[in-house]
C-alpha cells in the first residue's frame, strides 16, 4: 500500500475511531491525491476530522488552498444534514401521530452514533413498517402528501417529501433469493417479538428504531447487496465498524452469527472482518460475528475493489453466490420489463 493509501486509512481511523496515527511526509500533490480519494469513497468528512485530530504533527501539512477548499465541501454536507434531520424528525413526528408505528433505519440510526453525525452525508429516510395495516395507511398518506410516487419494487414504495427521498418498507429488507429472503423474513418477525424495541433521539424527536443485533444484521446484508450491484463501499464499513464500537456491548454476537449462517452469508462477513482488521484497525476479538482466521482478502486488492467498485462487483458473486445469482436474474428480469414494445 502507497503512502497515499496508508495515510488516507490512518486519518480515516483516527477521525472516526478517535485512535492515535502518526502521519508521513507528503508533497501537496499527494494531499490533493488524498483528498480525491476521500471524495470519491464518500468519507472527506471523517478523513477531515482525523486531519484536525492530528493537526498538531510536524508532518501534517495540509496545504491551505486545499485546507479551505476541504472545509467548505464539510460545511455543505452539515448544512445538508441539519435540513434532512430536522425533516425526518417531522416526518417521523407525524406518521407517528397517525399511529402507524414508524422504525427509522439506517443509515440515520447509524450516523448518530458518530462523533460528529453531522458529517455524515445522508439524503434517504428509509422507513420500516412493521405492521401491514398501518404499512398500507402510510403509502396513502404518502401518495396524498409526497411527489414522485414509484412503488414499482416489491413491498417498497419510494417518493419525495420536503428535500428528502423517502422510502416506505414493508420488509424491513428484502433479497432477490426467495428462499433466503423468507428466511430473513422470519428472523425479522421472530426478532420484533422477542428482542423488544429501541430507540433513539433525532433533532430533538425520540424516534423508534430496530435493536442492536437487527441493526448489525441489516448493515452486514446492505454491504452484500451493494457489493453485487456496485462493489465494495467503504463508508459502510466504517458504519459496521461504528456500531461496533458504539453499540457492541448491545448486540447478541451468539444470535448474530447464527442468522449470518443461516443466511449463508458466512464467506461475505469473513470479507467485512478482514476490511475492519486490515484497514479499520479493529483487533480480532473486536469483531466476534465470524471465526477471524477464516477472514479471506488481500488488503490492497481489497483497497483496489473500493477504488473501482464498477470493476469489481463481480467479483464477489463467489461469496454469496446464491443471491448472487438471483441478484442478476432480478435484475435482467426488472430490464426486460422496462423493454417497450
Amino acid at each position: 500500500m502507497d503512502i497515499i493509501k496508508r495515510n488516507f486509512f490512518r486519518l480515516l481511523r483516527a477521525g472516526v475511531y478517535g485512535s492515535e496515527e502518526q502521519v508521513e511526509p507528503m508533497s501537496a500533490w499527494k494531499w490533493r491525491q488524498l483528498y480525491m480519494m476521500a471524495t470519491q469513497l464518500s468519507v472527506a468528512p471523517f478523513v477531515l476530522d482525523g486531519v484536525q485530530a492530528c493537526s498538531a504533527q510536524f508532518f501534517m501539512q495540509l496545504p491551505a488552498d486545499l485546507q479551505v477548499l476541504w472545509e467548505g465541501e464539510v460545511t455543505k454536507v452539515v448544512q445538508r444534514y441539519r435540513q434532512a434531520s430536522a425533516e425526518v424528525a417531522e416526518l417521523m413526528t407525524t406518521l407517528s401521530m397517525m399511529q402507524l408505528r414508524p422504525v427509522l433505519m439506517e443509515p440515520w440510526t447509524t450516523s448518530t452514533l458518530h462523533p460528529h453525525a453531522e458529517h455524515h452525508c445522508v439524503d434517504t429516510a428509509c422507513i420500516y413498517f412493521p405492521f401491514e395495516t398501518q404499512g398500507k395507511k402510510a403509502d396513502e398518506w404518502a401518495r396524498a402528501n409526497g411527489a414522485n410516487c414509484d412503488d414499482s419494487h416489491r413491498h417498497l414504495l419510494r417518493y419525495q417529501w420536503k428535500s428528502l427521498t423517502v422510502e416506505h418498507r414493508h420488509r424491513l429488507l428484502q433479497l432477490n433469493n426467495r428462499l433466503t429472503n423468507s428466511t430473513l423474513n422470519n428472523i425479522v418477525e421472530q426478532e420484533r417479538l422477542e428482542g423488544g424495541t429501541a430507540h433513539m433521539e433525532l433533532s430533538g424527536v425520540r424516534v423508534e428504531t430496530t435493536t442492536a443485533t437487527l441493526a448489525m444484521l441489516v448493515a452486514l446484508l446492505n454491504i452484500v447487496r451493494r457489493s453485487l450491484d456496485e462493489g465494495l463501499s467503504l463508508w459502510q464499513m466504517v458504519d459496521v465498524g461504528v456500531l461496533l464500537r458504539r453499540q457492541g456491548d448491545r448486540v447478541d454476537f451468539v444470535k448474530l452469527q447464527e442468522w449470518i449462517e443461516r443466511l449463508h452469508f458466512t464467506r461475505m462477513s469473513q470479507l467485512v472482518a478482514r476490511m475492519l482488521t486490515g484497514l479499520l484497525g479493529f483487533s480480532a476479538d473486536e469483531v466476534p460475528f465470524v471465526q477471524p482466521s477464516k477472514a479471506g482478502g488481500d488488503v490492497d486488492d481489497i483497497v483496489d475493489s473500493l477504488l473501482r467498485p464498477s470493476r469489481s462487483a463481480s467479483r464477489y458473486l463467489r461469496y454469496n453466490p446464491g443471491e448472487g445469482l438471483a441478484s442478476m436474474v432480478a435484475s435482467i428480469t426488472h430490464r426486460l420489463g422496462n423493454v417497450k414494445e
